[in-house]
Formats: structure tokens, sequence, C-alpha cells
């Protein structure tokens, strides 16, 4: 029995770090590259104070994205992989959750929820202010199954032009167990990832909700998140209108760095191709 509680512990708290690795560390200032951005501080649904950044363009704006970022360090980091937006005139909000960069309080499943759900309302506020033209969200590797989650609640969801899933999954349980399953000496203990990892703000039930037009983004040299995560998403959710792109040989959340020029190009053609439907 103390064997067992033992490894429910282990392998408890590896799954949350799986999950969650933020840092209060400022690794780039946006300043740094001479980039025009401001510091926004608004509420989650709790009342937690959370952090983030809005990039606006100086161009006559076509859009506005909001960037739902993965697990690790902060929005100093992972602003860098859409801000290029910016220069093509596009408006970007990027936040940190709870626990992550500037933001208060300690990430946690239900909390990611409510920050998504009050970052959504943030985002739009900005998009009403500066310009309008497309509303995309945008939900890299964690960021995406918190976005899923959150957008059938949000209450001007129709609003949404694109939502975009890159490098993610639909199941904490179904990526623990994975994950557990690819290390030899954790093998034997996988299945008790559906006995130790929640599922309560999962997205895979809420697939069928998704009526806004998306493009999941998988990578077949992905090794933090499979391909086959993205591709059952891709299956299964119910949005009319739905693109599947394949990187060869991407990596996680690389679809903007491996051969940068031709997807960079892709994604405005996919965006300007919206603009005359």
């Amino acid at each position: 029995m103390k064997v067992f509680l033992f490894l429910s512990l282990f392998l408890s708290q590896s799954c949350s770090h799986l999950f969650y690795q933020p840092s209060a560390r400022h690794f780039y200032d946006p300043a740094q590259f001479n980039i025009t951005y401001k510091d926004v501080w608004f509420d989650s649904t709790d009342g937690t104070k959370l952090h983030g950044w809005f990039f606006p363009t100086t161009k006559k704006a076509k859009g506005t994205i909001i960037q739902f970022h993965g697990n690790a360090q902060n929005i100093s980091t992972h602003f860098l992989s859409l801000v290029w937006l910016v220069n093509e005139g596009y408006n970007l909000f990027t936040f940190d959750y709870r626990g992550y960069g500037k933001s208060q309080g300690s990430s946690s499943q239900e909390g990611l929820y409510q920050d998504a759900v009050a970052a959504l309302k943030k985002g739009r506020e900005f998009h009403l202010a500066h310009g309008q033209g497309h509303f995309i969200v945008y939900g890299q590797s964690l960021g995406g199954i918190v976005l899923l989650r959150a957008l059938p609640d949000f209450e001007e969801k129709d609003e949404v032009s694109l939502l975009v899933l890159d490098s993610t999954f639909d199941s904490y349980q179904d990526i623990a167990f994975d994950k557990l399953k690819s290390r030899w000496f954790l093998w034997p203990f996988s299945p008790l990832a559906y006995l130790l990892v929640s599922d309560k703000y999962a997205s895979d039930k809420f697939l069928n909700k998704i009526e806004q037009p998306t493009l999941v983004i998988v990578g077949d040299g992905d090794e933090v998140i499979p391909e086959k995560f993205g591709k059952q998403i891709y299956q299964n959710i119910s949005a009319p209108k739905k693109w599947l792109w394949e990187i060869p040989g991407g990596g996680h959340i690389g679809v903007f760095h491996h051969n940068a020029v031709s997807f960079r190009k892709d994604f405005l053609r996919l965006l300007d191709k919206m603009s005359l439907d």
C-alpha cells in the first residue's frame, strides 16, 4: 500500500509538471526588437489578476489575434512565434495564465479555463477598439486544449473568424497516458493516468460544439505532442470549414519556424481568402 501511495504521488506530481511549467523570469522584452506594445492588466472570471501584452499594428488593421500560449515559461518567450503578424496588419494580444509571468495565482485546469474565458472577452475589447476585421483565436499546445474548452462558453463566440489549433491535444488523461507509456520505467504504471489525472476541463467532449472555421496544425516531428492528437481533433471537430496542415519534419509549435517563409505566406493567403468568402 505504501509503495502504491508513493507511486501515485510521484506520478501525480510528474503529470502536473507535464502540464504546467511556469516561470516568473522575464526572458525577452519586445522593446529589444523595437516592437511597440502595451502592458495589460485584467481580471480572470474569479478576480485573479492577469497580465498580458497588446501589440497594435501600425498598418490598417486587418484583424486581431489572441494567443493562448503553451505550458512553459511565459509570454516573454511565446510572443515571438506570432508577433511577426503585427507587421502584416494584425493586432496581437497575448497573456499569461495564472501562475505564469506576472499573473497572480497558481495553475490548475479550472483556473486556466477561467483565465481563457476572461482573455477572450478582453481580446474582443481590443478587437472592437482597434479596427476590427478578422477575430482570430490561436491556441498553441496546452493553450489549444484550454481554448477549446473555453470557446463554447464565450458569449460572443459567433464573432470568431478563425480558430487555430497548433500542436495541441484534447484530453489531459490521454496525453498523460501517452507520456507515461513512452518511458520504459513508467510504462507499467501508465494506466494510472486515467485515475490520477482529471479530464474535467478537457475539450474532447466539446468538439461537436465548435462551429468556427478551424485550422489544425501538426508536425510529424513533434516529440512533445505527437501529431496523432491533432489529427484526432481534426477528425472529430464539427466545424463546417476546417483545414489540416501536416508539417513535414515539423517540431512542436514549429510551423512558422520550419520553412517559415512558406507557411507564413500560406497563413496570410488563408486569411485573405477568408476575407473574400
